[in-house]
């Protein structure tokens, strides 16, 4: 394994393709700001929040929100070793390439068909969480046949954009990107400034989820809510041979897409926290969509 780490220092984009065997085909159009905003969309904070918001206070009360610096700090030396990876082989594909080189084919195949799986699972879940917003902004009542039509066109447009190519999805990356910057943090700084309900010491409340037990069963059933949050940064690398001079930058997106996202994950739950009105009825399952 250790033949095939490179020396890439001096190499430029399409050099170091070659000496991995590949022709540099691609039309490299995606900046870091790009790469950056199509990592962060992937891991979507706004999303991961407001999904999972109401089950993990039911599951560990407001303490849960320590999860999300838990699993992002977990998830950063993820990101470490991933752009330590991707600075040697900046190839398309992501993950496949990278395991099959560092591994062999079979250990890639696995690992493809479970990353597979996990996209194919998680796209189709934010679909369907997705469409009760859709199904609201036009005033639409929301029954099993109405969420999977939405679904559907969500999957439909998700699917067109992805085919229009790189500058297409580099446009819709960065209006995700300003549409979840002001949409999770400026709200989530707005609610724990101008509307705050709770004082900081809630965050340290289990407020009974335990009941009879131990708190720390709840507290870890509570991990989800951090671990549904901390993924997709690694998309930045999937697109390695669109990017300019991908072994420093892809590295540099995945960074900043943990950073951002986590500290926007934070705001956002620790704001709707605090200036929840009935948060015992949340805590106590009694409120299920807050």
């Amino acid at each position: 394994m250790s033949s095939d780490v490179l020396p890439t220092k001096n190499l430029g984009d399409g050099e170091h393709l070659a000496v991995l065997g590949y022709t540099d085909s691609f039309n490299r159009s995606m900046s870091l700001w790009a790469n950056f905003a199509l990592g962060f969309t992937y891991l979507s904070p706004l999303v991961g929040v407001y999904s999972l918001f109401a089950i993990a206070l039911t599951t560990g009360g407001p303490p849960s929100i320590f999860w999300l610096l838990i699993v992002g700090g977990g998830q950063m030396l993820v990101a470490l070793v991933f752009g330590e990876v991707v600075s040697q082989y900046p190839i398309h594909g992501g993950i496949y390439p990278w395991t099959r080189r560092l591994w062999g084919k079979r250990y890639a195949w696995m690992a493809a068909w479970v990353y597979i799986w996990a996209m194919i699972v998680s796209i189709t879940a934010i679909a369907e969480y997705g469409s009760g917003f859709l199904a609201s902004l036009f005033d639409i009542a929301v029954d099993r046949n109405v969420t999977l039509g939405l679904s559907v066109v969500f999957l439909v447009v998700a699917l067109a954009l992805n085919f229009s190519g790189t500058k297409t999805l580099a446009r819709v990356a960065k209006i995700g990107l300003a549409a979840e910057l002001i949409g999770v943090i400026a709200v989530g700084v707005y609610l724990l400034i101008f509307d705050r309900k709770q004082d900081f010491g809630i965050f340290f409340n289990s407020m009974g989820v335990e009941g009879d037990g131990s708190y720390l069963t709840a507290f870890l059933g509570a991990a989800l809510a951090g671990l549904f949050l901390f993924y997709g940064f690694e998309a930045c690398g999937d697109v390695a041979e669109e990017v300019e001079n991908p072994a420093r930058r892809i590295p540099i997106a995945m960074i900043m897409t943990i950073l951002v996202g986590g500290v926007s994950g934070v705001l956002a739950f620790g704001g709707y926290v605090m200036a929840a009105p009935n948060l015992a009825e949340i805590v106590s399952g009694k409120d299920t969509d807050p």
